[in-house]
């Protein structure tokens, strides 16, 4: 698709529906018309505005390597990584700890999945909410603690089976990479730092230098499109992947259903956040997918259908699942829809197979 005529066709697509729309909405507001020949022109110079901007995908060969065989209905377990260990298989171990990174190593996981926090003196550490309630027996925002306060405090507190681990600190990105690394596990690494987009691309980049085997082994990944267009805009080899769910720029929580969600917003925030959410779907799969380069996309499991699988496939990119611990969830998306799961849990429930096929 990226060569010849297939080539030529996707821009003028991308570009086509970018005019369209454009035009309705001068329409809409001025009453414009104009003439065929107008908008051939308008469309051939987008052609030429998106070739300059837009980020091919890294090559196919390096994209490969980071994401394994693609999946697909029946293929058995060894030919595919279906399980990913999010936030390293949180239930499992207290949460994107060092410790819960080993564990999920002696279970079998081949792909990590975890985020990037900031502390006060902007320290790249292993974190994912913005406050450290949730996990630790601290209070506050994450980046309100300094660094070696963060250092004290325990992810083993809280945690379910924190009574088998004696202390769980915050691990340190590069510390965390570095083990990555060394157990030879592949990685996502998930950036929510959207306030600081410099930085955050700026520690991304450093590790790539430090690490030179990541290019073949990592997805950065984002709820945030102008994140990961900085970053490959940078360095186009990074294999990048959008993170999306429903109702993510209006509602905090989202678990499937309306009861679950908790609004950000009120009032006229709230109603302009839900028009950016019914928006966005439509945007990313038309055009900041193109735009950006993306590889995958991290979805969440109430999004994934055979359908939506299919689309994305048709376009090059993989569909990965979130956040998925029920067996019957995992059997169902690994063995009928053909999708990697990302779950907070490694432990088995066999006979999988044997569930869906009785």
């Amino acid at each position: 698709m990226e060569g010849g005529l297939g080539w030529l066709m996707l821009y003028t697509r991308v570009c086509g529906l970018s005019w369209i729309l454009v035009y309705l909405a001068l329409s809409l507001v001025l009453g414009l018309m104009t003439h065929i020949t107008l908008h051939l022109m308008i469309v051939g110079l987008m052609i030429c505005l998106v070739s300059y901007f837009r980020l091919p995908p890294p090559n196919p060969t390096i994209v490969r390597q980071v994401l394994g065989t693609d999946p697909a209905p029946g293929l058995p377990d060894s030919a595919v990584d279906w399980l990913i260990a999010h936030r390293a298989a949180c239930l499992d171990a207290p949460e994107n700890s060092i410790e819960a990174l080993r564990l999920a190593a002696k279970n079998g996981a081949k792909i990590i999945e975890f985020d990037v926090s900031f502390t006060s003196c902007m320290s790249p550490v292993v974190f994912h909410d913005d406050t450290v309630d949730r996990v630790t027996q601290a209070t506050g925002h994450i980046s309100s603690h300094t660094h070696s306060n963060l250092k004290k405090l325990n992810l083993a507190t809280k945690h379910p089976l924190g009574s088998s681990f004696e202390f769980s600190g915050i691990p340190d990105l590069e510390e965390f990479v570095a083990e990555c690394m060394k157990l030879n596990m592949k990685m996502i690494i998930d950036l929510k730092t959207y306030e600081v987009p410099e930085e955050t691309i700026s520690v991304i980049l450093n590790l790539y230098k430090k690490f030179p085997g990541m290019k073949s082994c990592t997805m950065v990944t984002s709820f945030f499109p102008h994140l990961l267009y900085q970053l490959r805009r940078k360095d186009p080899e990074i294999v990048c992947s959008l993170s999306y769910r429903p109702h993510f720029f209006a509602f905090s929580t989202y678990e499937g259903t309306n009861v679950s969600m908790k609004p950000r917003f009120s009032g006229f925030m709230l109603h302009t956040a839900n028009l950016v959410d019914i928006l966005f779907p439509w945007f990313l799969e038309n055009f900041i997918w193109f735009f950006v380069g993306l590889s995958a996309v991290l979805v969440h499991k109430a999004v994934v259908t055979h359908q939506y699988v299919s689309d994305w496939r048709r376009k090059g990119v993989r569909v990965m699942a979130w956040t998925v611990n029920d067996p019957l969830e995992k059997a169902f998306l690994i063995h009928t829809v053909g999708v990697q799961c990302l779950t907070d849990t490694l432990e088995k429930v066999k006979p999988d197979q044997w569930v869906l096929k009785d």
